[in-house]
């Protein structure tokens, strides 16, 4: 086996020297020394290696050979390419420069500690067991292009910065971890960019030390085509793992992902900006044990993606869940184990987004704080509803022939869409009345249906809201702007008891009240 191994790192090395094709001008090491003594250097001139009588600047394509060890004594900045395939030592006077590439092409060694500036790169090529040293640095971008590796691999960032993109394109049989930590310790790293994963493996940590903490905060997209995207491939019991995607959006396709903390509810995927992201599943992506948890004040738009496996899913109070499923909430949960974890708050929100007829579904809990109808091909309630905040109809009609409940502070917001049982304002006079006024609603008493009638001298922000009884707020009927003129609106109670009730118009500073029956 040991054979086969050196074997595969020999070929490895072969391959990735071949990669480095010279063109004219490039420099590399011929003996060890400081940089600036050109005596250490030659270049290529297209046909040969000769000694030349000035050092590489930095915009060349310049390789620190195998066996030798270059020491930075100038101030130096890469704004191409440096192969390290021996040993660097910068000690802070290298700069990668915006475009620079700094290119790992050795196993174990050590990274230079460098000054890695916007748009530079840390490229990690031929590593097969051994991570390098001085690893925990802040970069720009880094890159994962590591065909040969041969053991699992971390780069040890602990309160460091990548602000530019992390990208894995190969990583061999093994894997790459942002990060690690011995047991009852602490990790935080920071992500600027986007992660993207093309092919490999790369997850946030793989270490089976107990009681660590890892957190991510992440600023960027994570786009992963293809390989495995983790959350944890290490136990850590009774650790936890937490990423949080503060901005950008979440796409996963050809790819597998996973996680392994112990238990498992201790490693989640937290979508947590002030707003809308967006998490798009291709077919057959099945999420194992990826738990995710939607905070509150962020909007998660699953589109036509639906989850599957044996993860958990939380939808946080004041959070809210869109799709585009006809199916509903129910299409996006129903792929999931049974043994899943599934928690939708009654104070979050949801909403209906499709092109092609939609159903609530009944696993929409039966209490929501808001909901949104946003579909011309309309959306079908499967489930009586307690709404505490606004209906929001959008697009389409909203079929409420199951009808639902305005709570307390409930409305209706009328923004393009309707309801199958309506409840409409109508122009039904363009003749301007002198002052506002308000009609008793006919007929009354009325069951289960009645019209009111009121007049707007002036164009008016407008609110119709009915109160029981006992003065709690029951419906909001309508709330918007309206012209000058006479108008009418309809009024179902198919969802109210007997009793009598309170309609109240209020438009601008003007305000009426009065009193109605409902007989069933």
């Amino acid at each position: 086996m040991q054979k086969i191994t050196i074997f595969i790192f020999i070929l490895t090395l072969l391959l990735s020297t071949s990669v480095f094709a010279q063109t004219i001008g490039d420099y590399r090491t011929k003996a060890s020394g400081n940089w600036s003594p050109a005596a250490i250097w030659e270049r290529y001139n297209g046909s040969s290696w000769t000694a030349i009588g000035t050092p590489p600047t930095g915009t060349e394509t310049i390789t620190v050979q195998s066996g030798d060890s270059v020491f930075v004594n100038v101030a130096v900045s890469i704004s191409d390419t440096l192969i390290n395939q021996g040993i660097v030592e910068a000690n802070g006077m290298l700069t990668i420069a915006d475009s620079g590439v700094y290119e790992h092409a050795r196993n174990a060694g050590g990274i230079p500690i460098s000054i890695w500036a916007e748009g530079s790169t840390l490229l990690m090529s031929a590593l097969a067991d051994t991570a390098p040293n001085d690893r925990d640095q802040d970069y720009y971008n880094i890159t994962f292009n590591t065909p040969g590796l041969l053991a699992n691999l971390n780069m040890n960032l602990d309160s460091n910065t990548v602000s530019g993109d992390i990208r894995v394109i190969n990583t061999g049989v093994s894997r790459w971890y942002l990060t690690t930590a011995t047991a009852n310790d602490s990790s935080t790293v920071t992500l600027m960019g986007d992660v993207i994963v093309e092919n490999g493996m790369f997850a946030t940590q793989g270490t089976s030390n107990a009681n660590t903490k890892f957190t991510v905060h992440h600023y960027g997209n994570i786009i992963v085509t293809g390989g495995n995207f983790s959350l944890s491939r290490g136990s850590q019991t009774n650790g936890t793992t937490t990423w949080y995607l503060h901005e950008g959006n979440f796409s996963m396709s050809n790819a597998t992902t996973q996680s392994s903390t112990s238990p498992a509810d201790n490693a989640k995927f937290v979508f947590c900006k002030a707003g809308t992201q967006i998490l798009t599943l291709g077919d057959g992506v099945t999420l194992n044990r990826f738990p995710i948890e939607v905070a509150s004040g962020t909007t998660l738009d699953m589109g036509s993606s639906a989850l599957a496996g044996t993860g958990q899913f939380i939808l946080k109070e004041g959070a809210t869940l869109m799709t585009a499923l006809p199916g509903g909430i129910d299409a996006i949960l129903s792929g999931l184990d049974p043994a899943a974890t599934v928690n939708l708050s009654q104070g979050a929100s949801y909403g209906f987004n499709g092109t092609s007829a939609q159903v609530t579904s009944v696993l929409m809990p039966d209490t929501v704080t808001n909901l949104t109808i946003n579909n011309a091909a309309g959306v079908t309630l499967s489930q009586a509803t307690t709404i505490n905040g606004v209906l929001h109809l959008v697009a389409g009609v909203f079929d409420n022939t199951i009808p639902f409940i305005l709570g307390p502070n409930g409305s209706i917001s009328f923004e393009g869409g309707s309801l199958l049982i309506p409840v409409s304002v109508e122009l039904v006079n363009t003749t301007i009345p002198e002052t506002f006024f308000v009609e008793q609603n006919y007929p009354n008493p009325f069951n289960p249906a009645t019209r009111i009638r009121f007049g707007l001298p002036s164009a008016s922000q407008v609110t119709v809201k009915i109160f029981n009884i006992s003065g709690q707020e029951v419906a909001m009927l309508f709330n918007g702007h309206k012209t000058a003129g006479v108008y009418e609106l309809e009024f179902d109670a198919t969802n109210l008891s007997s009793g009598v009730y309170f309609y109240q118009i209020q438009a601008g500073s003007n305000v009426q009240v009065k009193r109605m029956l409902l007989l069933k």
